[in-house]
């Protein structure tokens, strides 16, 4: 197998990540990170041995930090009415948890003899503890610099800071009202790479009758000059947030870039401050390609739609969506039914349409607790008992019997809210209950399942003739039953891709076993691994933390322009002028879509590019992966001298996913997935 897809960049800009390289020993840099740089206080230090005894981790975390606060309190001599800021790393050790805690002091402590203490730990405590502190400082720091950019304060809940707070919608009459924040995470490398994200959440509020101080310690308070809402619960971010990860335009500061750019800010000058050496890392193009996989997909055949929109949907436009889908399916012999069929009774030469009542996020729904979110199908397996699993909704339900039971079979979901609005097609005069461009990639995700489970084959493929071996990998936070991975064999000659062989794994071990080429290396969750038979080369892409993901541009400082009155933060794609590069960039060879690759020793860091100009808004950040490969002894190669990496990224296709986007998976990829994620 002989293949090229790759072309060296030229010109590329550098953008600046969520990642800084910090440099210096491990004890001197803590040494360094105890220094206050408020001139009025010192960073003091305990620890204290907890056991679990209570039942649920939340009650054991709770109390944890309610006994880090009376300790706090006692000695700063603090009213249990005012709230303290602390941050605390929580170490196992034979059975019990060694709590370490940092929080503002006017004492003096004996730093020295802290240090000599703390230099007796393991290096991996010791990297435990400088995301400690380091978050302290970005918490202290960030309450300070940012007092006047925000309506709402940054807040505090435990040792969790909340920033970028803002409601969201609006507050009923009763003084109901949601908030969204988000929560900074701070992790130091074992190569001591300082990373950090921002999660996001969502609160359920109250509002209290005036700016109080935090009245009850288990719950979020949030406050402006004029109220203080008291959360009342956490709900779905993924299925309530508005929030996006760009907005051009006035509306920049409510977005996760300016909170990202901030935080990195932030960071940087603590490190200057401190005199700590750093390099922040970049992203910067070596190489690109722009050949993806196309291939002509079959239309899809033998199809039957499940009406699971519920009796109490708006009849008119139920009726004008189930219209639309016969005349769209007609050819196809459709046919309708209820929601009554289960995965055993459902035909292996069939497709099945769910048509659910759900928005663009998610149709998932626990019937018991209706204000609850789920990220995803895994949030939902993983986090629901036997009994809950009864009262999902039916689409849910289908999924995971398909799952546990392997049936092969074709399922496919299609979300439809009253609150949809028509769309409108350019050329078309005719409204359209469901957009055409979405039934486009109903589609699209029909034919690559039918190609799949149906036909375990796919023609047309344009890819040099190979054997090879797909394994992508689940591992879930639970503590048993927690690690999937789908092994999938597929050989391709004379442009026909077929699948040889299928078969989940539920075992690490077992999976090593089944796979030796693995050897002993540890497994990532979301990790997709491609074994090239012929060659006896391994190759892994993944993306973690520790991977680094753009966030600017090292010629533009964002937050000034976002403060300026004469610039705004637009969609300028100029290398020196574009706030967010690889995002926006000058056409290139007549098209947006491109895999921007860096090569930087062994790694090779890609970026897939959207197919068209972004929106005034970016909903969700693209994230860059690694890639690496792999010889039989498990030396690192020189990744882009080997066929298979070729192979992979020409594999890519324009249109399976999502519309108007590169997908952001190979199609070797997302059939190895669909086996576990549908």
């Amino acid at each position: 197998m002989t293949y090229q897809s790759t072309i060296l960049a030229n010109n590329m800009p550098a953008a600046s990540t969520n990642i800084i390289d910090v440099h210096g020993e491990l004890n001197e840099l803590i040494a360094s990170l105890f220094q206050s740089l408020n001139s009025d206080l010192y960073i003091g230090c305990k620890s204290k041995s907890f056991v679990k005894e209570e039942k649920s981790q939340a009650e054991f975390e709770q109390r944890i930090h309610r006994e880090i606060k009376i300790s706090i309190r006692r000695e700063l001599e603090l009213s249990k009415d005012k709230n303290v800021q602390y941050e605390m790393v929580k170490l196992y050790n034979n059975g019990s948890y060694e709590v370490y805690f940092f929080y503002l002091t006017h004492t003096l402590p004996n730093y020295a003899e802290l240090v000599e203490e703390l230099s007796q730990l393991s290096k991996s405590q010791k990297e435990r503890l400088i995301s400690g502190l380091i978050s302290l400082q970005l918490k202290t720091e960030f309450m300070e610099q940012t007092k006047d950019k925000y309506e709402f304060s940054p807040s505090f809940y435990n040792a969790e800071l909340y920033l970028s707070v803002q409601r969201s919608g609006r507050e009923k009459k009763n003084g109901t009202a949601y908030f969204e924040v988000l929560k900074p995470e701070i992790y130091f490398s074992p190569t001591q790479e300082l990373c950090f994200e921002l999660k996001k959440k969502v609160f359920k509020t109250q509002k209290l009758e005036a700016v109080t101080a935090d009245l009850d310690e288990t719950k979020a308070l949030f406050k402006n000059k004029e109220f203080s809402y008291q959360a009342s619960r956490d709900i779905s971010a993924t299925k309530f947030s508005k929030r996006k990860f760009m907005s051009f335009g006035d509306k920049y500061p409510a977005s996760v870039n300016y909170a990202q750019n901030l935080i990195s800010d932030i960071l940087q000058g603590i490190l200057n401050r401190l005199d700590i050496a750093f390099e922040p890392r970049i992203f910067n193009a070596t190489h690109v390609t722009d050949q993806f996989l196309e291939s002509e997909k079959e239309h899809p055949s033998n199809i039957v739609l499940i009406d699971n929109l519920g009796r109490d949907f708006d009849p008119v436009k139920k009726d004008k969506a189930l219209s639309q889908l016969h005349s769209e399916f007609e050819k196809t012999g459709l046919s309708i039914v209820k929601p009554s069929l289960a995965i055993e009774d459902m035909s292996p030469d069939v497709s099945y349409i769910v048509l659910n009542e759900g928005d663009g996020n998610s149709s998932i729904t626990l019937s018991c607790d209706p204000d609850r979110g789920f990220t995803g199908f895994w949030d939902v397996y993983c986090n629901t008992n036997f009994s809950q699993k009864k009262n999902l909704d039916y689409y849910t339900r289908l999924k995971i019997d398909k799952f546990e039971s392997q049936t092969q079979v074709v399922i496919q979901g299609l979300n439809f809210s009253e609150s949809d609005k028509e769309s409108i097609v350019k050329g078309d005069e005719e409204r359209y209950a469901i957009s055409p461009y979405k039934l486009e990639r109903i589609k699209s995700e029909l034919w690559l399942k039918q190609s799949v489970f149906i036909n375990q084959q796919f023609t047309d493929i344009n890819l040099p003739s190979a054997s090879l071996k797909l394994v992508y990998v689940r591992k879930t936070a639970r503590r048993k039953n927690n690690f999937f991975a789908s092994v999938v064999d597929v050989t391709i000659k004379d442009n026909v891709l077929k699948i040889t062989n299928n078969q989940v794994i539920k075992s690490e071990a077992r999976l090593k076993l089944e796979c030796s080429f693995f050897g002993e290396r540890n497994f990532h969750n979301g990790s997709f691994y491609l074994y090239d038979e012929e060659n006896d080369v391994l190759l892994t892409t993944y993306s973690t933390i520790r991977v680094p993901q753009i966030i600017g541009n090292t010629l533009v400082d964002s937050i000034s322009v976002a403060e300026s009155d004469e610039r705004t933060v637009n969609r300028q794609s100029s290398i020196e002028s574009s706030v967010l590069p690889y995002y926006l960039l000058p056409k290139e060879r007549k098209q947006y879509h491109h895999v921007y690759l860096q090569e930087s020793g062994a790694d090779l860091f890609y970026f897939v590019a959207q197919k068209q100009r972004p929106n005034q808004d970016i909903a969700k950040q693209n994230r860059i992966y690694n890639l690496l490969t792999f010889n039989s002894n498990g030396d690192l190669l020189n990744v882009l001298e080997q066929p298979i990496t070729h192979l992979f990224f020409n594999s890519f296709t324009e249109d399976i996913l999502k519309i108007n986007e590169v997908s952001k998976s190979s199609l070797l990829e997302k059939i190895a997935k669909l086996y576990l994620e549908n």
